[in-house]
This record gives C-alpha cells, sequence and structure tokens, in this order.
C-alpha cells in the first residue's frame, strides 16, 4: 500500500472483479471507531452502483477515546493496520478513502434563510439555489468550529413550505431550510492527520451517524419519519429522518464502552474480563431473564495466568446493562423531544452498531422511549453482493455508499472542478478540509 497522488488511474489500483467497472479504482472506507477500526474495500459497478464488497478487515483501535484521537502515532498504526489487511483481502492497491467522523465536539443546527428572487420573470433558477446555499453555509458557531455539512431539506416560495425542487418554479421570495454540522478543528485535523499518516489520501470527511443511516435505512422509513440509533464502543450517534430529510443529529458520548465499565465495577473484574461477560451473556431486559440463572466463569483474562473462578446471577449482570442502557435511550428521546421533530417519527427507532447486538436491546428501546424499534444491519443495493450484515459495520458500509456515488459521479479520471450538485442524500461534504491543512494544495471542491 502506498500513498497515492490523489489521482484516479484507469488500471483500477488491481483485479476488477466481475460487474466491476475496471476504469474506476476501489472504493474505500474508513470507520475509525473508539473501540475498532473497520476498513472496507468495494467495487463500483458499471452503472455507478456499489457492486460487491471485496474486503472487509477490522482491527482494534489505539489511540482513540470518545470517538476522538487522542494519540496520533497509535491512531496512525491501528488505521495503517486495517487498511492493509483489507488490501491484502482485496489484492489491490488502497490510496484514497471516505473516512468518517463521530465524537462529542460534534455540533448541529437547523436553519432557514432567504433571499428575494432578483429575476424580472420571477423564475427561479440554479443561481438562486446556489445563493440559497451559500447564504445557509455562511454561519459561524465559533472560530474552533468548521462546517461538516450543509444539507438542504426543503423550500418555501412565497410562504408555501414542503418545496422540494424549485428550480423553474416563480415566486418572488425564496427561502431555504437547511441542516448543518460542525466539528472541532483540532479534533477533525487529528483524525486527517492520523488517517494521511497511515498511508491515505482523504478523499470525504462524513459524519457516521449519517452513513450509518445510509447503509440501515430505506427510503420509506426516511419518508415516513425514523430516528436512528448507533451505539458504538464510545459514543451513541443519533439521526432523525422526517420526509426523506435530515432535520436532526447528535454524538453522544456515552456507549458500550460504559456499559463495560459498569459490569467491571459491578462484578469486581478486569475490563477485558467485563467485555467478554457482556458480549457472551449479556442482556438489556431484566425481567426477561430467569432469577436462577446463574453464570461461572473466570475472573481474570486466560492469558494473565489467573484462575479464580466467578459465579453470578445472570439477572444482576442484566440489571447492570439495563440501567445504562435506560440512560442511553432517555438521552435519545431526550434529544428527540428537544429538535422538535419527535411528532414526525412515525416509523420508530432503528438500533445499530456492535452495542444493539445485546439481546434485548431493541425491546428495551420500545419500553424506555414508547416507539416502534427494530435491529438495523447494513444493506447496499439489491445488485451488491458480500455486504457485511453485522451491525459493526454500519457505518464503513454506509462511507462506502458514499464513496462509490461520489466516486462515479465525479467519473473515473478525478479532476478539480467544483461540484456543483446540491440535491440528494448526503450532498454536502468536508471536501474543503484538506485545504484547512495545506494551504497550498486547495481542494477545489464543494
Amino acid at each position: 500500500m502506498t500513498k497515492g497522488s490523489g489521482k484516479h488511474k484507469r488500471d483500477g489500483g488491481g483485479r476488477a472483479g466481475d460487474g466491476q467497472d475496471a476504469s474506476f479504482p476501489p472504493v474505500v472506507a474508513v470507520d475509525v471507531g473508539t473501540t475498532k477500526i473497520a476498513c472496507l474495500v468495494g467495487e463500483l459497478g458499471p452503472e455507478g452502483n456499489l457492486a460487491r464488497v471485496r474486503s472487509c478487515a477490522t482491527v482494534p483501535a489505539r489511540g482513540m477515546h470518545k470517538g476522538v484521537v487522542v494519540d496520533q502515532e497509535d491512531a496512525a498504526g491501528s488505521i495503517r493496520a486495517a487498511v492493509e489487511k483489507a488490501a491484502e483481502g482485496a489484492r489491490a492497491r488502497l490510496e484514497e478513502a471516505t473516512v468518517g467522523v463521530a465524537g462529542s465536539h460534534i455540533l448541529s443546527m437547523n436553519r432557514r434563510v432567504a433571499i428575494d428572487n432578483p429575476n424580472e420573470d420571477r423564475r427561479i433558477t440554479t443561481a438562486e439555489r446556489r445563493a440559497l446555499l451559500e447564504k445557509l453555509k455562511d454561519v459561524q458557531v465559533s472560530p474552533d468550529f468548521q462546517l461538516i455539512h450543509a444539507i438542504p431539506r426543503d423550500y418555501v416560495l412565497d410562504g408555501q413550505d414542503g418545496v422540494k425542487r424549485p428550480v423553474g418554479m416563480w415566486a418572488n421570495r425564496v427561502e431555504m431550510t437547511g441542516h448543518l454540522v460542525f466539528g472541532a478543528v483540532n479534533s477533525i485535523q487529528n483524525l486527517v492527520a492520523s488517517v494521511e499518516a497511515a498511508g491515505l489520501v482523504l478523499d470525504d470527511i462524513v459524519l457516521e451517524p449519517l452513513a450509518s443511516s445510509r447503509a440501515c435505512l430505506d427510503e420509506q422509513e426516511m419518508k415516513s419519519g425514523t430516528l436512528l440509533v448507533d451505539i458504538g464502543g464510545g459514543t451513541t450517534d443519533v439521526a432523525m429522518f422526517a420526509d426523506s430529510r435530515l432535520v436532526h443529529s447528535a454524538v453522544l458520548p456515552v456507549g458500550g464502552n460504559h456499559i463495560t465499565r459498569d459490569i467491571s465495577v459491578g462484578l469486581k473484574v478486569p475490563l477485558a474480563v467485563a467485555e467478554k461477560i457482556k458480549i457472551d451473556y449479556g442482556h438489556a431486559q431484566s425481567h426477561l431473564v430467569e432469577d436462577i440463572e446463574m453464570i461461572h466463569t473466570e475472573a481474570v483474562p486466560a492469558n494473565a495466568g489467573g484462575d479464580r473462578q466467578l459465579s453470578f446471577s445472570r439477572k444482576f449482570l442484566a440489571r447492570i446493562i439495563e440501567a445504562r442502557v435506560t440512560e442511553i435511550f432517555r438521552l435519545v428521546t431526550r434529544q428527540a423531544m428537544d429538535s422538535g421533530y419527535l411528532s414526525s417519527i412515525a416509523t420508530g427507532i432503528v438500533v445499530t452498531g456492535g452495542t444493539s447486538q445485546l439481546e434485548g436491546m431493541a425491546g428495551l428501546a420500545r419500553l424506555v422511549t414508547k416507539m416502534p424499534a427494530r435491529q438495523g444491519v447494513p444493506r447496499g443495493p439489491s445488485s451488491a453482493v458480500d455486504i457485511p450484515s453485522n451491525p459493526v459495520y454500519a457505518t464503513a458500509v454506509g462511507l462506502l455508499l458514499y464513496g462509490s456515488e461520489r466516486m462515479f459521479a465525479r467519473g473515473p479520471i478525478r479532476t478539480d472542478e467544483p461540484s456543483t450538485s446540491t440535491e440528494g442524500f448526503l450532498n454536502e461534504v468536508l471536501a474543503k478540509v484538506k485545504g484547512w491543512f495545506k494551504p497550498s494544495k486547495p481542494s477545489g471542491r464543494l
């Protein structure tokens, strides 16, 4: 694996599989999580769809805390290990990647902007739409924060709301509502530096709950109103959709690691043992566990040379887990209430991420939030093969889908021409990020 120049090569960087357009290089997604680094390599089909996942690799994460890089050297080493493992599996050279971003530093807000239509005939053109988008992005929450996503939601024409495609319509006054996502410049810079130190060229950064939503929700769920909850190791990512538009997003600083620590304290065992107990015997609903069910296991890791045995009630373990997971779902409910869109969530909650694999998670989500709930597993286009169906890969699959769409949109040979697209899912991304840290080489793309 070598660091690329940023130009796509027509040889595709490796062997093309059946159905792959050989003029495109492999699509690479990197999910830099608190507990694990996942790297997926995909093939782009001739019609621009994700045709196949060629390789899937995960390694334990080092140098990360609650979704943020705290040791750049360790983080870069973990990313490099995952990328090299994925490259070996795909038998390809990996150069560019779409990378997810999360962490408690993420901020989001909804905003409405307006302009008076300058055209004499009052017909709206793409120029007015671009002007509204630029006005939507023209906000700074703090000098230490940078805009990551500016996602138009809908338009209001002379007071008439609910307009999705205003170009070609007539109005005197045109308004745009949209969702803005910001991240701390220093936190993002540390992530970018770690990715580049691992030998990759950063293609794009995508907010992780948006990527997870892309992989786990279908069009009907987004239209009807759905709350996506991705519970990872260090954070819980939230994305709310209504009428096929993102209306709220958040990253909560609590996740599966907190459950592990609770078990460690409650059972007085090391974290490694607590994690294994959580995975092997965990349940999120204590009332579904029999009172007489007992667990007998080792109280210290096998490789530590200890032989102390531990016995405990599985119901006691479930009560520990239930308390923390209940807190998570209450925080999620508070986010939904504060957003003002709770009444728009008709489909309910989709819970994904590694922690969602705990038995009883969807049921507890229903009890706490009073909404329908299901577990979300990643899925790609119906024509795609080898999509990993484990919720652990929800974010990585979403990043791969998003990277595939962007790669096809710009063509087999990358150019520095600015994108003019402002419609569709995830149409505004942090393509300027490379310009922050390499001022002499601006990306030239929105």
